[in-house]
């Protein structure tokens, strides 16, 4: 990678060290030419940047090798140091598969395959949608359920590769579904994911099912007080902060709750990738976006059982997000001011490792909301053994034959305690003939 790029129209190397691009006597706006500079190929002319050392009329190492070509492209690159900066490459910049990629990726294709075919459900590989936008490894068309477009996918591709062809999906109404062993890939929440253990292509072959391990979650719904087997997100630990969560949880998380949560949903045999693949097919299980309180651009990717679905969306109104927001990465550019270094460094060994990515899909802070009340559901009226009516509220109104007894009355408190009536220990209060009876003995006798 260079720090340095010809730009056909501007005639001049553009200098990606420093801030101003080495274009401080220029009209140009740093800004549009960055933000041009970032634009994906497809969409922007190739030949518009262009290796400096071809450009100057020298040899381009890139070219004479016919691997790849003088023509050039910037990304953001994160060095060692973890600083973004903005580096040139070669294109094409293709992604060759290994063979033990390209055989898991067959593998994964089969085990789709064959999975709706034991689910009798109507599926298609490497068939592409009828506007050739898109043409994913498995298409599985759903039976009550929707439409998804599987993609087995097992080295990193780029983010705009992922936001780009799952938008070719959606647009052919497919819902993407990007399947991969890393959760540091960059597909990972910018699109439908499921993550699976790092196998062979052997164990996919021989595989009734995969266990699911990332991109699924059940929801948690419990109501916060001191019984609450959960501990409350806000610290209230002994008494309970007395409000309602909700929080999307792993569903093997959940299980290590005790009972009372999840149910058969908590799915302690586990979340596999054909029982969500058939579930999303016939409608027992959706996906759900959940986006950023600061971005709404970005968030989670999850697919959920469609009850959670419908419970989450009915207690929308009036919840508030649990806990803080958190801290973006540092996605500012950074400029060392360094000189641009014009010679093709094409095959070089001035490689030096990024910093690691960080994994995806595990912060899940925003995946929480606190309802302040929770109103119970009204019970019916219902006749009590023996023909008796429950005690209404004195502010009600009586049904038919129904007596009202109103002891909030002090005029009908006795001055010294009388054996009651009925049960014979000390009373207080009065019923309706004047004499001494407890509160529970009258409404217990009451017509």
């Amino acid at each position: 990678m260079a720090n340095g790029v010809w730009h056909s129209e501007l005639r001049c190397v553009l200098e990606l060290d420093k801030p101003d691009l080495g274009l401080s006597n220029s009209a140009v706006s740093v800004t549009d030419v960055i933000e041009e500079l970032l634009q994906p190929v497809a969409v922007r002319r190739r030949d518009l940047l262009i290796c400096a050392e071809k450009a100057l009329a020298r040899t381009c190492k890139a070219e004479a090798s016919g691997v790849k070509s003088p023509h050039m492209y910037v990304r953001r690159h994160r060095g060692p140091d973890g600083a973004l900066r903005l580096r040139a490459a070669h294109l094409p910049t293709m992604h060759e598969m290994t063979p033990e990629e390209s055989d898991r990726h067959k593998a994964m294709k089969d085990f789709l395959d064959r999975t709706c075919q034991r689910a009798g459900l109507k599926r298609a590989v490497e068939k592409a949608t009828k506007s050739r936008c898109a043409r994913p490894d498995v298409t599985i068309y759903g039976r009550g359920g929707i439409n998804l477009g599987c993609e087995a996918q097992f080295y990193n591709a780029s983010p705009s590769t992922v936001l780009r062809r799952a938008k070719a999906q959606a647009e052919a109404g497919l819902v993407s579904n990007w399947i991969t062993h890393d959760d540091t890939f960059h597909l990972v929440d910018r699109a439908q994911w499921m993550l699976i253990r790092d196998v062979t292509w052997r164990e996919i072959d021989n595989a009734a099912d995969l266990p699911l391990v990332g991109g699924f979650r059940v929801l948690a719904n419990w109501l916060c007080n001191a019984a609450a087997v959960r501990s409350c997100p806000t610290g209230k630990s002994k008494t309970g902060c007395g409000k309602r969560h909700l929080f999307w949880e792993t569903p093997r998380a959940a299980d290590g709750i005790a009972s009372g949560y999840t149910g058969d949903r908590g799915d302690r045999l586990g979340a596999t990738v054909g029982r969500t693949i058939i579930g999303a097919a016939t409608g027992s299980v959706l996906p759900i976006f959940l986006p950023s309180r600061k971005d709404h651009r970005s968030g989670s990717f999850m697919w959920v059982p469609a009850d959670d679905h419908a419970t989450w969306t009915d207690y929308q109104d009036g919840a508030t997000p649990d806990g803080p927001e958190p801290a973006p990465p540092d996605d500012d550019l950074h400029f060392s001011g360094s000189e641009a270094d014009s010679t093709c460094q094409f095959g070089e060994q001035s490689w030096l490792p990024s910093a690691p990515l960080p994994r995806r899909g595990i912060d899940s802070v925003e995946l929480g909301i606190t309802i302040e009340t929770n109103p119970l559901p009204a019970i019916p009226n219902q006749p009590t053994p023996q023909g008796r009516s429950r005690p209404q509220p004195a502010s009600s109104n009586p049904l038919p034959g129904q007596r009202i007894l109103d002891w909030s009355d002090p005029e009908r408190l006795l001055p010294e305690s009388q054996p009651c009536r009925r049960c014979g220990k000390p009373a207080s209060l009065l019923d309706d003939d004047a004499k001494p009876s407890h509160k529970v003995c009258a409404e217990q006798t009451a017509p």
